[in-house]
């Protein structure tokens, strides 16, 4: 289970290097509820840069696979049929969201305003991809939610108050946060909250 779950954090840590890849700015950015100042900073980056970043994606995904199989290993017996849905439904979000990261990539190659066109279909598209990723991993994350706040888990209940589902509902906290650690925290957000959950994981597995 240790092992599991140490896979899911090393693709948490791998996705939220390919987030600060694509997109860190030491001059952070300013929020507006869309993308576009993220466009406006990898637009202004090394094009190898920006690709590294979006191929990281589909890798750190695939760990994340794995880490997600964590959810059937932790839960009784009695609930192994929704610990499984909630592991294929989580897997399906990633699977999105690894595509998601990879597509990011067009995103800031095709920033400038000479490919306006090309840049307005990529967005389209992209928009589809969140719309599986958070529909995917919203399910999968609530049912571990209802399994851990249940006490159907190994873990103890108050773990459910850290696990990602409900740490992802503290994003706009994280858009007051300062320059600097604004960048770091809120622009890797989404993975930053399973490096939490699966850093406390491994310690409960441990004691």
């Amino acid at each position: 289970m240790t092992t599991v779950i140490t896979v899911g954090l090393i693709g948490a840590l791998l996705m939220f290097c390919g987030d600060m890849t694509l997109y860190f700015d030491k001059d952070d950015y300013v929020q507006d509820g869309t993308i576009n100042p993220i466009i406006d900073i990898m637009k202004k980056l090394p094009p190898k840069r920006v690709m590294l970043g979006g191929l990281i994606g589909p890798v750190a995904a695939f760990l994340y696979c794995i880490g997600f199989y964590h959810i059937v290993l932790i839960t009784d017996e009695a609930f192994h049929n929704a610990a499984f849905a909630a592991f294929l439904l989580s897997c399906f979000g990633i699977i999105a969201g690894g595509a998601y990261h990879s597509h990011c990539a067009y995103l800031g190659l095709l920033g400038a305003d000479e490919h306006r066109d090309g840049l307005d279909i990529a967005m389209k598209y992209f928009q589809k991809l969140a719309l599986i990723l958070y529909a995917g991993e919203g399910l999968g994350l609530l049912i571990l939610i209802v399994l851990i706040a249940l006490g159907k888990t190994v873990f103890p209940q108050w773990m459910a108050l850290i696990s990602p589902g409900v740490l992802f509902l503290l994003k706009p906290l994280s858009r007051k946060l300062p320059k600097g650690l604004h960048m770091v925290i809120c622009g890797g957000y989404t993975n930053f909250i399973f490096i939490v959950y699966y850093a406390v994981a491994i310690m409960q597995t441990l004691l």
